[in-house]
């Protein structure tokens, strides 16, 4: 399923997540390089609490440039599927190569 339809197919909880999602969708309809940092407006970013078996503790990173702590995330970079982005910047950010996701 396409990143739109995903969207698309989503059940707001509330009226903010329904603004959003209309924002989303409509943004990706008049924006083809949706996916890409170049662009300068808006583009898509994945990112994930990572914790461990017993979710009694989370791996967060260090952001130099910012000099704070941070969860794990990055952009899309072209890629749609946003589950494999969180799962790369995770690979790439901490080094952890056997970790599962919980929910999508």
């Amino acid at each position: 399923m396409s990143l739109f339809d995903t969207i698309q197919n989503y059940k707001p909880k509330n009226q903010q997540e329904e603004y959003d999602k209309e924002q989303m969708l409509q943004f990706m309809k008049c924006n083809k390089n949706f996916l890409e940092r170049e662009n300068q407006i808006a583009h898509f970013t994945a990112s994930m609490w990572t914790v461990n078996k017993e979710r009694t503790k989370t791996l967060m990173v260090h952001h130099n440039r910012y000099n704070s702590w941070s969860w794990i995330g990055g952009h899309a970079d072209g890629m749609e599927n946003l589950c494999s982005v969180a799962m790369k910047e995770l690979q790439e950010e901490t080094g952890v190569k056997q970790a599962k996701l919980v929910s999508e």
